[in-house]
């Protein structure tokens, strides 16, 4: 991919987790979390790098069945850190469905501070031409409307509780390409960039924190339909990804709030440049003139 992409903003970068990001320096002890599409992939590395951390409660929300999860989160849990762990069956791009899901969160656990905004899905490979109109917006639904509902539905618990208020949302660096073959895919990315900067701006004030972050080039059930040819990039673990989350989640970052986060890059180079960042209002989607 050409370097328009950000991959090396920061002069080193990482296929697999590293001490820094580790979450056994984390300590997330009293904390809500939820995670959508958390019964594989990134959302199930997620959950239990969570676990890892010491989170008080986990809330993981897929379609498939998470009970298999669930067990591995309790497995793993921190110890000495008392974890309760509870599913919930949910279409992401359902009102009534994520409606349902955060009432159940409320009556558990009375707060929720952070979200997880994982649930994703990727078109067939073909030329806009060629593209099937259902599954095209059907991509739109999960990876946009997706989104917005659950972030809809859990900011007012968010604010309510006064927690951490953090918000993670999974995007990817093809968002900032003009490649070919998955117009769906690349243009919800994109959108999902200008939608975090949009929560951002709206609810700042009130102490919310939103990321966009890309967890990497990771072989995952999501890639099923990718050509053969093109699997060569998939070289990154989960850890890399879910670790990195950790790691955004062990202390507040007002300053990143907003922007675009790759889980490739050092965590330590990417500190380094924050006077870089803020001063250029850098990892935004901007028109340049």
């Amino acid at each position: 991919m050409p370097s328009t992409d950000g991959a090396d903003f920061v002069p080193t970068l990482h296929n697999d987790t590293y001490s820094t990001i580790n979450p056994a320096y984390a300590d997330l002890a009293g904390k809500v979390a939820l995670v959508t599409g958390a019964s594989k992939g990134i959302g199930r590395a997620t959950a239990l790098a969570l676990a890892q951390a010491g989170v008080s409660g986990l809330v993981l929300l897929a379609r498939s069945d998470t009970s298999i999860v669930k067990a591995e989160c309790e497995a793993v849990q921190r110890s000495g850190k008392p974890l309760t762990v509870i599913t919930a069956a949910a279409d992401v791009s359902n009102t009534t469905d994520i409606a349902g899901a955060v009432a159940l969160v409320q009556s558990v656990f009375g707060r929720l501070d952070i979200v997880v905004n994982n649930a994703g899905c990727l078109e067939t490979y073909h030329l806009v031409a060629d593209s099937d109109p259902d599954e095209w917006w059907s991509i739109w639904n999960v990876n946009i409307r997706g989104v917005y509902e659950v972030t809809r539905a859990c900011i007012p618990l968010l604010l309510e509780c006064d927690g951490d208020k953090t918000i993670i949302n999974i995007t990817s660096r093809v968002a900032h390409v003009t490649g070919s073959h998955l117009s769906a895919y690349m243009t919800t990315k994109l959108a999902l960039l200008r939608f975090t900067e949009l929560v951002m701006a709206e609810y700042a004030g009130k102490g919310l924190l939103v990321y966009a972050v890309h967890p990497g080039s990771i072989p995952t059930d999501i890639q099923a339909t990718m050509p053969q040819k093109y699997r060569h990039v998939l070289v990154d673990t989960l850890e890399l990804a879910s670790h990195t989350i950790v790691w955004l989640l062990r202390e507040r970052r007002e300053w990143l709030g907003g922007r675009y986060i790759s889980c490739q890059w050092d965590v330590d180079g990417l500190l380094a440049k924050r006077e870089e960042i803020v001063e250029g209002d850098k990892l935004k989607i901007k028109m340049v003139l």
